[in-house]
């Protein structure tokens, strides 16, 4: 719930306005998991509270930890159904990486999150509880400091539920991370990139772009049939000129199919003049798709290629092959074994 709503609930409960900063205290610093523990709220309310409502709607199911001290956890919700979330360490970067929806709708054909469909978008609550859930299992001196949206689901496509999530990550009454450390990534999803540049907030925005043409990026995102590379290009100026924030590209290399340097060089030619970086990330191989990182030397000479032309880039370390957690993985092999549950 957001400050006012919470409000609400305590007039309705005929409790002062003050009281639901205080539960949101309890929540969000430190670290209550029951009304119960709520010391400072008289005990008759606290029994209606819990009579009336769940503090909690979800739980961790497990975490598996990664030799790069990664974390991934795999989150159980009321309907049995999980979603993941990872916990990313970088120095004293801390960074939760959150899923927005039950599956994905787009299919991308090198990603396991769209494996078993969309189930259903996530509800407001099951956004927040995944950073808390990290948030509560963090080393005593550790802080959450970053949040992404680049876990289970497309976050434009469950807009709303995204934009009040973020709200409430970023309110100083909840869990006070700021804006710019905040990064929403797409798969270039336009009209919600162009809503997303009037909301006010000063997210990070990162377009899942994979290509540097219509042709092959339709290989891999079937979504690109419906928008375009240029479109998605204009929508992310238009996000610059309207919020001032460089626009991030992801992308994904595949050997044989974008990783070549005539590859690069068209990328560059692509993004030429915008205001952006690009993140290039070796592919996780995943069992159901066939396809794989390039070699060192690919790498090094498609990042290469992109700096020469004047484009700022980040070589992204791949995380998680040990336990076989690219996004979407977990969750597929833990319906496999389990069902929904």
């Amino acid at each position: 719930m957001s400050l006012s709503e919470l409000e609400a609930v305590c007039a309705s409960m005929e409790e002062p306005a003050y009281r639901a900063k205080q539960i949101l205290s309890w929540v969000y610093e430190k670290g209550a998991t029951s009304f119960d523990r709520m010391s400072n709220l008289p005990k008759p309310f606290r029994l209606q509270l819990e009579e009336k409502h769940s503090l909690f709607q979800t739980r961790v199911n497990a975490v598996f930890q990664t030799a790069d001290n990664s974390e991934k956890f795999l989150i159980l919700l009321s309907d049995g159904n999980v979603i993941e979330s990872v916990l990313l360490r970088e120095g004293k970067r801390v960074t939760a990486c959150v899923s927005s929806q039950v599956g994905c709708a787009m299919n991308c054909r090198f990603c396991a999150s769209g494996l078993l469909g969309l189930e259903r978008d996530l509800v407001v609550g099951e956004i927040v509880e995944q950073i808390l859930h990290i948030k509560n299992h963090l080393l005593s001196g550790e802080r959450v400091t970053n949040v992404v949206f680049m876990g289970i689901g497309e976050p434009l496509a469950n807009y709303d539920n995204v934009i009040d999530a973020i709200r409430i990550i970023n309110a100083p009454w909840g869990i006070g991370i700021g804006a710019r450390h905040i990064t929403v990534s797409t798969v270039g999803i336009t009209n919600g990139i162009r809503q997303l540049s009037h909301e006010g907030l000063q997210v990070n925005l990162a377009i899942s772009l994979h290509a540097p043409s219509d042709a092959i990026r339709l290989r891999l995102v079937p979504a690109n049939k419906r928008t375009g590379i240029q479109a998605i290009i204009t929508a992310a100026q238009e996000y610059f000129k309207a919020t001032g924030r460089d626009v991030s590209f992801e992308y994904v290399l595949i050997d044989g199919v974008n990783s070549s340097k005539q590859d690069a060089e068209s990328l560059a030619r692509l993004l030429k003049g915008i205001q952006c970086n690009v993140n290039v990330l070796p592919v996780n191989p995943v069992e159901e798709f066939q396809m794989a990182p390039p070699t060192r030397e690919t790498i090094e000479i498609f990042c290469q290629a992109l700096q020469k032309q004047g484009i700022i880039t980040t070589l992204r370390k791949r995380k998680g092959d040990d336990i076989h957690a690219a996004c979407g993985q977990l969750r597929v092999q833990n319906t496999k074994m389990y069902g929904k549950s």
